[in-house]
């Protein structure tokens, strides 16, 4: 194979790994922060 195909082979293969690391860990981050948010609202409407 040419080194380009090579190159182009490793850049998708990374996209392909980062991408949905990336978009998970977003959404993991979100969520963590709404219920984080709900918590403390909780906590402030029980004192």
């Amino acid at each position: 194979m040419s080194p380009h195909i090579d190159l182009i082979y490793f850049l998708s293969s990374l996209v392909m790994v980062v991408l949905p690391l990336t978009v998970f860990s977003w959404l993991t981050y979100l969520v963590l922060k709404a219920y984080r948010r709900d918590q403390s609202a909780a906590r402030k409407n029980s004192r």
